[in-house]
């Protein structure tokens, strides 16, 4: 009977073991979905920046006048913090953006801007409201994005 119940244990020893890896494998896997799902939504985030923000330069192109746009986002994607910012130089002019504390490390997505404007700002994901402001100052039409506070 000893024998029996040494085979049994082990069995059910396997089992937990066997139990345990599919657990961890299926957690791995949602983690993974999880985390595709908020680089996509960070992605979608900055392109609708960028949109906004190349609406504005066309309307302040078009008509002279300076022109701002009022973003509702979200605080957090999933349930992490993320940032943006606007930047040009002589390459460019784009909206760059990631996960985590702001300013740090290497951006996750870039989007193109138009060329030939000047563009500029921060805005941390944790303030809910984006404001972008599209203005000429001489011959040159300036973007900026920064937090919009009600008061």
């Amino acid at each position: 009977m000893a024998s029996e119940a040494t085979t049994y244990f082990y069995t059910l020893l396997a089992l937990g073991a066997v139990g345990l890896m599919l657990t961890a494998t299926f957690q791995v896997h949602a983690d993974s979905l999880q985390a595709v799902s908020e680089r996509e939504e960070l992605k979608r985030l900055l392109e609708t920046i960028a949109s906004e923000g190349t609406e504005l330069i066309a309307l302040t192109e078009a008509t002279g006048a300076s022109a701002k746009v009022c973003l509702h986002l979200p605080q957090t994607v999933g349930n992490r913090l993320w940032w943006a910012r606007l930047v040009s130089d002589s390459t460019g002019t784009w909206v760059e953006g990631a996960f985590g504390k702001s300013w740090e490390g290497r951006p996750e997505w870039r989007v193109e801007l138009p060329q030939n404007i000047t563009a500029s700002g921060t805005y941390e994901g944790g303030v809910r409201t984006l404001s972008l402001t599209c203005a000429t100052e001489g011959s040159e039409i300036e973007l900026t994005l920064s937090s919009w506070e009600a008061g």
